[in-house]
C-alpha cells in the first residue's frame, strides 16, 4: 500500500503555477499542465489540472466557474473561502532592495527621468504619454522600483533642462562660425496662433555645413516689416550671431513684409527663396485662362473619383484590364503649382483607364463628368512638357541637402534657357513661356552681383558659362577686392600680414616682449646666400590677385559632386579665397529648412495638443532638431 502511494506522488504530473494577476482563491487548487516536446517545455493554457485529483478541466480565460464547481463536487472538504491566493514565486524571491521604492534623487532614478524627457523629445510623444497605462506598465516592468513623477514635472523641469543643454552646445557651435546665414519663414498652428522660425547655417572648420533650428517663437502684433524685423534683431543679439567684417544673409521667401523686415533689421542682403520663385512663376502660367481651363476639367474628373468609392473601384479594374499602372489619380493644391504638374501628368498616363471608365453604366449618368477633347488633350501634353524643366528644378533644390546660393543664377539661367520662343510653339505654350519669363526676369536683380560671387566660389560653377566675358571679369575682380578689404581688417585687428598667414611664414604673432627664435644649424650655414622665398614682400593685394587668378584657372568640377569636399582638400592651396567661400557657400538657396520646421510643428501641434503653450512650442521644436542622443 505504501509502495502505491508513493507511485502516486510520483506520477503526479508537472504543473506550472497560475501568474500573480489571477488573484481568485480557486487558482490554489489548480495549475497548468506542462509538457515536453522534442526537449522544450511547453506549457499548455487552454486547461488545468486539479491538485488535489490531477483531473484535467478545460480553461477559458477570465472564467473559473467551472473550477470552482469542480471543487464543490469532487472536494466539498476544501473551504475555498478561507482561501488566501499566494503571493508568487517571482514576487516572494525578490532581493530585498528591489522591493523598495527607488530614491527619486539617486543617480538611476535621475537617469530614467531623463530618458523618458529624451524619448518625449526626441520623438515627439505628448506630455500626457507618462499618464498613459501602456507607458506606465513599461516602466514597471523594466525598473518596478521607479517612481514615474508627473506630466507637470517634464514640462516644468525636465524638457526646460534639456533645452538648456543642448541650447548652450547649439550656441558653443555658432561661436566657431566666422560668418552665419539666416533662413527664415512663418506658420499658423491649429490653435491658430502665428510663429515664425528661424534657422542658421554655417561652414564647419572641417568643410561640413551645420545647420540649426534657432527658435519658434509667437507673432501676436499684425506681420508687419516693423514687427518682423524686432523679432530678426531680437534673434541675432539673443544667439549672438554678429561677427566683425561680415554680413548676415537671410533667406526668405518673397512676402514684402518679410523682404522689408530684413533691411529694417540692418540684415542682409536678402536672398529671395528660389523654390517660392519658381511657384510663383509658375502660377503666373497655371493662371492663363486656357491653361486654367484645362486644369479645371481634369480637376472635376479627379475629384468625382476621388469622391466615389464605386468609380474609383471601376477604375481600378480598368487599369487592370488594359494593363496600366494601377497609379491613383493626383488631386493638385491651389498654391503648389508642382501639384498640377503632377495631376495632368498622371491624368495623361491615365487617361484611357479613365475614358473606359467614365462610358461605364454606373458612372455615365452622371452628367457633370466629360472626357477631355482631343485638343484638351494636346494642350495638357503641351503643358506638361513645357513645365518639366520647372518640375525638374523644384524637385532637384527641394531634395539636395545643401542647395547653395550659388545655384540660383545658374538655374535661372537654365529656366529662361528654357522658356525662349520658338517657331514650333503652339499660341498656348507661347503665352505658358512668356509669362513665366516674364516674372522671372527681374528677379534677384538687387542682389545679383551677390549671387554672382556665390557662383564664382562654388567650383562646379567658377567658369560662369552664363554671363559674358566683361561681366566674368567684373565677378572675380569684385572677389579680388572683397578678400584684399577682408584681410587688411584682419591685419588691423591681429598684426598679421595676408602673406605670414597665407604661407605660414613670416611673422609669428608672438608679443615684442617674447624671446628671439634661436637659428638652426641650416639657417646658419646658408641663411645669407639662400634666402627664404616667402609672400612677406608681396603687397596684399598681389597676393590676392595671383590666388584667385589660380583659382579661376582650375578645372571646374563634375555638377554632381560636393563643393565644400573640393575645398576642404585644396584650402590649403587657396588659403585666402576659401575664407569667402566658407561664408558664401553657407547660403541657403530655399527657406525650405525653415519650413521643414512645419511638418515637425503639426506632429508636435496636434488636435489633442492645440492648447500647447508657445514657450512648451519652441522648445519642443528647438530639441526636436537639434538634440543629439548621447
Amino acid at each position: 500500500m505504501a509502495n502505491a502511494n508513493a507511485a502516486s506522488v510520483f506520477n503526479k504530473p508537472e504543473l506550472e503555477d497560475p501568474p500573480a494577476a489571477l488573484r481568485s482563491p480557486v487558482w490554489e487548487h489548480f495549475g497548468f499542465p506542462v509538457k515536453y516536446k522534442q526537449g522544450q517545455r511547453e506549457v499548455d493554457k487552454t486547461k488545468v489540472v486539479c491538485r488535489h485529483c490531477s483531473s484535467e478541466i478545460g480553461y477559458v480565460s477570465g472564467n473559473t466557474s467551472n473550477l470552482l464547481t469542480h471543487l464543490k463536487r469532487h472536494h466539498p472538504q476544501v473551504n475555498i473561502a478561507t482561501t488566501k491566493r499566494k503571493t508568487s514565486v517571482v514576487q516572494t524571491h525578490l532581493p530585498t532592495a528591489f522591493k523598495q521604492p527607488l530614491p527619486g534623487e539617486s543617480d538611476r532614478a535621475k537617469a530614467i527621468t531623463n530618458a523618458v524627457g529624451v524619448f518625449i523629445a526626441a520623438d515627439l510623444r505628448p506630455y500626457s504619454v507618462v499618464e498613459n497605462a501602456g507607458f506606465k506598465h513599461m516602466i514597471k516592468v523594466i525598473e518596478p522600483r521607479y517612481q514615474l513623477p508627473s506630466r507637470p514635472h517634464f514640462s516644468q523641469k525636465i524638457i526646460p533642462g534639456l533645452y538648456e543643454k543642448t541650447k548652450s552646445a547649439v550656441t558653443q557651435d555658432l561661436s566657431s562660425a566666422s560668418a552665419i546665414a539666416l533662413t527664415t519663414d512663418g506658420w499658423t498652428s491649429r490653435a491658430t496662433e502665428s510663429y515664425i522660425t528661424v534657422t542658421a547655417h554655417h561652414i564647419t572648420p572641417e568643410w561640413t555645413l551645420a545647420s540649426h533650428v534657432l527658435q519658434t517663437r509667437p507673432i501676436y502684433e499684425q506681420h508687419t516689416s516693423a514687427n518682423l524685423a524686432e523679432g530678426l534683431k531680437g534673434t541675432v543679439l539673443e544667439w549672438k550671431l554678429e561677427r566683425p567684417g561680415t554680413t548676415i544673409t537671410v533667406t526668405t521667401d518673397n512676402a514684402r513684409n518679410i523682404v522689408n523686415a530684413v533691411k529694417e533689421a540692418g540684415l542682409g542682403p536678402q536672398i529671395g527663396c528660389f523654390a517660392h520663385t519658381i511657384n510663383l512663376a509658375s502660377q503666373k502660367a497655371t493662371g492663363l485662362n486656357q491653361v486654367s481651363r484645362v486644369l479645371g476639367r481634369v480637376r472635376r474628373i479627379v475629384s468625382f473619383f476621388h469622391r466615389s468609392s464605386t468609380a474609383a473601384h471601376i477604375l481600378e479594374s480598368k487599369q487592370e484590364m488594359l494593363s496600366i499602372p494601377k497609379h491613383t489619380l493626383i488631386q493638385d493644391v491651389p498654391t503648389r503649382w508642382n501639384s498640377s504638374h503632377d495631376m495632368l501628368e498622371r491624368y495623361l498616363e491615365q487617361q484611357a483607364a479613365v475614358y473606359s471608365a467614365l462610358t461605364e453604366k454606373a458612372i455615365k449618368k452622371n452628367k457633370d463628368i466629360t472626357t477631355l477633347s482631343d485638343q484638351d488633350v494636346r494642350m495638357a501634353e503641351e503643358i506638361v512638357e513645357v513645365l518639366k524643366p520647372l518640375k525638374t528644378i523644384t524637385t532637384l533644390i527641394s531634395t539636395e541637402a545643401t542647395p547653395s546660393a550659388s545655384m540660383i543664377l545658374p538655374l535661372k539661367t537654365t529656366v529662361l534657357k528654357s522658356m525662349e520662343p520658338s517657331e514650333e510653339d503652339s499660341p498656348t505654350v507661347s503665352e505658358v513661356k512668356a509669362a513665366i519669363r516674364n516674372n522671372l526676369e527681374d528677379r534677384y536683380s538687387d542682389c545679383e552681383d551677390f549671387l554672382h560671387k556665390c557662383t564664382a566660389l562654388d567650383p562646379r560653377f567658377k567658369a560662369l558659362p552664363h554671363v559674358d566675358d566683361a561681366c566674368r571679369e567684373r565677378i572675380y575682380s569684385s572677389l579680388i577686392t572683397e578678400i584684399v578689404s577682408m584681410e587688411e581688417k584682419s591685419e588691423e585687428a591681429t598684426g598679421t600680414s595676408a602673406a605670414s598667414s597665407s604661407s605660414g611664414a613670416g611673422h609669428s604673432g608672438a608679443p615684442e616682449s617674447s624671446p628671439p627664435v634661436k637659428k638652426s644649424a641650416m639657417t646658419e650655414l646658408f641663411g645669407t646666400l639662400f634666402k627664404t622665398q616667402v609672400g612677406d614682400d608681396k603687397p596684399t593685394l598681389q597676393l590676392v590677385t595671383e590666388e584667385v587668378t589660380s583659382y579661376k584657372a582650375v578645372n571646374c568640377i563634375p555638377l554632381d559632386s560636393d563643393p565644400l569636399l573640393w575645398w576642404k582638400n585644396n584650402e590649403a592651396i587657396f588659403p585666402l579665397t576659401a575664407k569667402l567661400a566658407r561664408h558664401y557657400l553657407a547660403i541657403p538657396a530655399t527657406s525650405v529648412p525653415s519650413e521643414r520646421v512645419f511638418s515637425t510643428a503639426g506632429d508636435i501641434v496636434t488636435a489633442s495638443r492645440s492648447a500647447l503653450s508657445a514657450d512648451n512650442v519652441d522648445k519642443l521644436i528647438f530639441l526636436a532638431k537639434n538634440m543629439k542622443i548621447e
